[in-house]
């Protein structure tokens, strides 16, 4: 068993194209409560299974904005992280508190986009960006070299 770099709770966790599991959002004290969470984690972690013991985790670039509990992470077509919410409290509250509620979305990079990597990963082909689906007709198959 290893131990994590960051203290959280209350994180996200997503699988990865890669393999590796990204670890995002959250709080490094508290409980998963309304106003119980306290000190959030900005700095998301990879978790890489198949690197030795000691170095499966890496800190990611830290966010701006504080995302400590009911928020959200979901992988996009891209490969990058859709980011958002983040309400620790029973209903929304925007001001006067330690951590309003959060409504944006950003969407975060793991290190697997850096542009020094880019002819070693997959890239779709198609379908083109944007492309539309409309009700009943056939699902459209991704081509990926």
């Amino acid at each position: 068993m290893e131990t994590m770099p960051l203290a959280r709770v209350m994180g996200d966790m997503l699988l990865l194209p890669n393999g590796q599991v990204l670890i995002i959002n959250g709080a490094s004290a508290g409980v998963a409560r309304w106003e119980l969470g306290r000190n959030p984690v900005l700095s998301p972690v990879t978790y890489r299974p198949y690197n030795q013991i000691g170095s499966r985790f890496e800190v990611q670039k830290p966010s701006t904005k504080p995302r400590v509990y009911h928020s959200t992470a979901v992988l996009l077509r891209d490969g990058r992280v859709l980011v958002g919410g983040s309400n620790p409290h029973d209903k929304y509250v925007f001001t006067n508190v330690l951590y309003p509620t959060e409504l944006s979305l950003e969407a975060f990079s793991p290190s697997y986009l850096d542009p020094s990597t880019s002819s070693s990963r997959p890239r779709i082909l198609s379908p083109k960006t944007k492309t539309k689906i409309r009700y009943g007709k056939q699902i459209v198959t991704y081509t990926i070299n």
